[in-house]
């Protein structure tokens, strides 16, 4: 069985030495007192539900040797007792020591925001593989590296997870990683003990407020990837300037570019980016540009469609930079990504109209897909979309007057409506479709998902474009407690089969 010494394994943490039991063997960290075991290290979190301080008895009679704790308890006869500031980023450190620091002997990419994460995670794998790199991704559609996919139960994993996660990825020879940083991970210091290399910020906007309560404290959780675990020190040996790729165009970017004083690099379409997109170009093979940065004209070709992809990949190229490689090398890796799962995904069955799925879930991310859409159509845009249950609820009016201020026609449906009445979710984003331009006769109500989709196609005619927004690459809707297969891109596509063969049938 693996183990440590105790004063070895916080050293190799950098987490200050405990006053006694240093010689004690450690055999592995859990946060979970079910999951003890004689020798372990039982670290009392609280949670955002439950407390782990209220379990160390039970942690203890199960043999754990160590409780890390951050409030004042009773002495344990047959533990010790280590107090630190916060038993949550000392999980996380424990963690990855425990694994030997996995992250020490590889190039760490982080990247966090509102929307773009999982775009620019993708782009910097392809990157990085162009580059000669063995990469892995750990994001919202999945975890994968070394040929292996795992799927993903969360955008950022636990920290003991993730301990274990990055552990596995440098056994199969993992040397560089891109992760989607979400601010929850951030806020829970799930992501601590990841030595970082570069950061990127996408943008921030309205997400998360039924969490973060206000703005100001979802973007004090962003800011904290920068100012604090991007900034940690890292293992001896490992030979890394901290970087930050910031996006200029947006205001909370600049904010947090003013405040970061290692290398950093900005990027955006407004004068004033170091890396700055000009002469944008889209058509049926993808999109076009240029990026202005040191002097120099740098050339852009790639497959992903709309304009927030171009803020995606400036922001992937600033990392990229960052870490040392050329312009030819990060070029190559963007023309070579085909297309992200359920990101301006097109679904193509035969349809002489345009099929989009996305994962738009949040009013900025809804605007900028429609905003796009209207590049790709002259001719009407179909929108069908939900908002999510048990989450932010002020975002729901506001999705719906997007929707209709930039659709010619409009489905309300269900999305995850998870333990919430459909019916009263459906009528908070009504009151926004209501209070927005479109006519009240191009609006409908179908909480079937499915059926909202078919109605789009049925309705949908040569040269319109379907929208399908919130759920993206998910493969499941999330309906009370259980969750059923359902994946917008399958059913659209059944849908335009079997709207083309009742057609086919009537000539």
């Amino acid at each position: 069985m693996k183990s440590i010494l105790l004063g070895d394994l916080f050293a190799r943490a950098g987490l200050a030495p405990p006053s006694q039991g240093a010689d004690l063997a450690i055999t592995g960290i859990t946060d979970n007192s079910r999951k003890t075991e004689p020798g372990n290290i039982f670290v009392a979190v609280q949670g955002t539900v439950a407390d782990g301080h209220a379990f160390i008895s039970d942690a203890v009679e199960r043999g754990a040797s160590v409780v890390v704790v951050e409030k004042d308890i009773p002495d344990y006869r047959n533990a010790v007792v280590v107090h630190v500031s916060r038993s949550a980023d000392a999980l996380g450190r424990l963690a990855h020591a425990f694994h030997g620091n996995p992250s020490a002997g590889m190039k760490v990419f982080g990247v966090t925001g509102t929307n773009g994460k999982t775009t620019t995670a993708y782009l910097l794998e392809s990157i990085l593989r162009e580059a000669g790199y063995n990469p892995g991704v750990i994001g919202t559609i999945e975890y994968r590296y070394a040929g292996r996919k795992l799927k993903a139960g969360n955008t950022t994993p636990s920290a003991m997870q993730l301990a274990q996660l990055f552990a596995e990825m440098r056994d199969a020879g993992v040397n560089a990683v891109a992760m989607e940083a979400s601010s929850h991970a951030i806020d829970q210091a799930r992501i601590s003990g990841i030595e970082f290399d570069v950061c990127v910020f996408t943008n921030l906007t309205q997400d998360h407020l039924d969490y973060h309560k206000t703005m100001e404290d979802y973007a004090a959780a962003k800011r904290n990837l920068f100012t604090d675990y991007l900034l940690r020190p890292h293992t001896p040996g490992k030979s890394a300037v901290p970087g930050a790729s910031f996006n200029n165009d947006d205001p909370w970017g600049r904010e947090f570019a003013a405040a970061f004083s290692a290398n950093k690099l900005a990027w955006g379409m407004e004068p004033g980016a170091d890396l700055l997109a000009q002469d944008i170009q889209f058509d049926a093979r993808g999109t076009r540009f240029h990026i202005a940065h040191a002097g120099q004209q740098h050339t852009i070709q790639t497959n992903l469609l709309c304009l927030f992809n171009v803020q995606n990949i400036l922001g992937a190229c600033g990392a990229a930079l960052l870490a040392g490689m050329d312009w030819p090398t990060i070029r190559r890796g963007i023309d070579k990504l085909p297309i992200v799962p359920g990101r301006f995904e097109p679904v193509h069955a035969g349809q002489d109209f345009l099929v989009v799925v996305d994962y738009a879930h949040t009013p900025d991310a809804l605007e900028r897909v429609l905003l796009n859409a209207r590049t790709m159509t002259s001719s009407r845009i179909i929108t069908v979309f939900g908002c999510g249950g048990d989450r932010d609820n002020t975002k729901r009016p506001k999705m719906g007057a997007i929707a209709g201020n930039l659709s010619n026609h409009v489905i309300l449906t269900n999305d995850n409506p998870r333990t919430e009445d459909p019916a009263s979710i459906a009528a908070m984003a009504l009151d926004g479709i209501k209070a927005s331009s479109i006519a009240p006769e191009q609006v409908e109500v179908v909480l079937d998902r499915r059926d909202a989709i078919g109605r789009a196609i049925a309705l949908a005619s040569t040269g319109d474009c379907v929208v399908i927004a919130g759920k993206g690459h998910e493969d499941y809707q999330e309906i009370g407690k259980e969750r059923f297969h359902f994946d917008d891109r399958e059913v659209a596509a059944e849908m335009i089969r079997d709207t083309l063969a009742g057609k086919a049938g009537k000539q």
